[in-house]
């Protein structure tokens, strides 16, 4: 059964915006899919200012999840600067954290900036700049789903206090992504603390996951032949973090060590061949790769583990069940491969790796242009559903949907997530058809709406240039 966990339960009473870290009371109107919240800050001559966000209301607890939480909690700035950061030298780590806010938080790729930090001093031959910068960036945005025009300004940033002068061949920076919002902001920061502070009591499955996360995070591989000492750091300053990972590793079986200063140190055997077995290291690339490197040199290791022997079964191959299981959802009509990824637990990449090996997932299912037609003319006629519900609808891929409604001309605008009464929309058009230069305060006293949900009405109603006088920017005093 999928796990889901409801983001009301996330959202705080009041929300900290500027410098002076002042509280404002959040309006929290929750409904049975999304969230949407609000709130007003002071401006200048006693004016207000409203900020608003819509978020999905659930969200799924799956081990992929967790270990997105993990990283979230090594990687992620806490201060409130409203502002979402994430960093990270490994672009199937950026994926993975990208990937899981689309999908669960319908935050698309070309919503976070961006830019890269490379650890050498800024370089005074400008040949050399030029081609180290051009290096990182095309690397980047071949590996990952970033947005070449969500760029900041100053793309490529050096560092001062570093000796190094030139770049490794195979080194391409950090890349830090970033989302500016002050409100997402908070409730992804309290929602990572929350779920880390409580994942104790969850199952192991879980633990594995933030763990994972949090070791390809915060961890390094310590090798040290001459003493034979073969250990894991996890770096982390505050004490409560780190007696929360320590009992993470306690409960799975792990034996670790807290020294003071930042570091709770994995070693002995046994402890090392439980990171091995329980897969802890697998999520980073680069760390694993010099963890199992490491764990070669115990002696016997072969015999004890199975592993290094070139016999081992891939600890992630699809078991026999789960193929089987795939194949009869597939040939019992069940067709979209996201359907059955989440029936079978897996994910969609094997679905499609299976289908493939079984001469299945060459089919291409084309749908018919009176079917696109029909799609385009339900979603007109239902501008209130989502794509998401709409495919559900139709038993169909949401892309196929997104493609009917662009090529039909069907603009949905924000109506799938806009929860007013259309009585009010309908208030709104009359006002403007009785006064077409009333004032935005006057309708937002009178219906009870924002200021911003009267722009969408109008602009959704061709209700934008109501004559000269309301021209935006028109400052003449001759004209009113």
């Amino acid at each position: 059964m999928k796990k889901e966990c409801d983001l009301l339960e996330f959202i705080p009473d009041k929300i900290i915006c500027g410098e002076n870290q002042k509280e404002y009371p959040l309006n929290i109107g929750p409904e049975e899919d999304y969230i949407m919240l609000s709130y007003l800050t002071d401006l200048t001559n006693n004016a207000k200012r409203e900020y608003s966000l819509t978020i999905p209301r659930k969200i799924s607890l799956s081990e992929g999840t967790f270990e997105v939480i993990g990283l979230l909690q090594a990687e992620m700035g806490k201060t409130n600067n409203g502002c979402l950061v994430f960093a990270n030298r490994e672009y199937q780590l950026i994926n993975k954290v990208m990937r899981l806010f689309d999908k669960e938080l319908e935050l698309t790729n070309n919503a976070w900036r961006w830019y890269i930090k490379v650890n050498i001093n800024e370089p005074e031959d400008k040949n050399y700049k030029n081609e180290i910068e051009t290096k990182v960036i095309n690397r980047w945005l071949n590996k990952t789903q970033i947005d070449f025009n969500m760029k900041h300004p100053k793309t490529v940033t050096y560092i001062k206090n570093t000796k190094n002068k030139r770049l490794g061949f195979y080194d391409y920076g950090t890349l830090i992504i970033e989302h500016k919002n002050n409100l997402l902001s908070q409730i992804i920061k309290r929602f990572v603390k929350i779920m880390s502070f409580r994942i104790l009591d969850l199952e192991k499955e879980e633990i594995r996951g933030f763990m994972r996360g949090i070791l390809a995070g915060e961890s390094t591989v310590e090798v040290n032949k001459v003493d034979k000492k073969y250990r894991v750091h996890i770096s982390v300053t505050k004490e409560d973090e780190k007696d929360l990972y320590w009992n993470c590793l306690k409960k799975l079986d792990i034996g670790s060590k807290k020294y003071g200063g930042d570091k709770l140190v994995i070693s002995k055997r046994e402890n090392n061949v439980q990171l091995l077995k329980q897969r802890l290291m697998t999520l980073s690339f680069k760390k694993y790769n010099k963890f199992l490197n490491m764990m070669k040199l115990y002696p016997g290791i072969k015999e004890e583990t199975g592993y290094f022997s070139g016999n081992e079964i891939p600890w992630n191959k699809i078991p026999s069940p789960k193929i089987n299981q795939i194949l009869n959802l597939y040939n019992s009509g069940t067709i979209r491969t996201n359907d059955i990824a989440e029936e079978v637990g897996v994910s969609l990449i094997k679905v499609c790796r299976v289908l493939k090996e079984n001469n299945l997932g060459k089919r291409i299912i084309k749908i018919p242009e009176s079917k696109r037609k029909e799609i385009a003319q339900f979603s007109k006629e239902n501008l209130k559903l989502t794509y998401k519900q709409i495919a559900k609808y139709f038993k169909i891929s949401e892309s196929v949907v997104v493609r009917a409604c662009k090529k039909y001309g069907v603009n949905k605008g924000n109506k799938s997530k806009c929860k007013i009464p259309e009585e009010k929309i309908k208030r709104i058009i009359e006002i403007y058809k009785e006064n077409p230069t009333v004032k935005y305060s006057e309708i937002m006293k009178e219906v009870g709406i924002s200021d911003s949900v009267i722009k969408r009405v109008r602009k959704e109603n061709n209700l934008q240039h109501l004559g000269y006088k309301h021209l935006i920017g028109c400052n003449n005093k001759n004209l009113n």
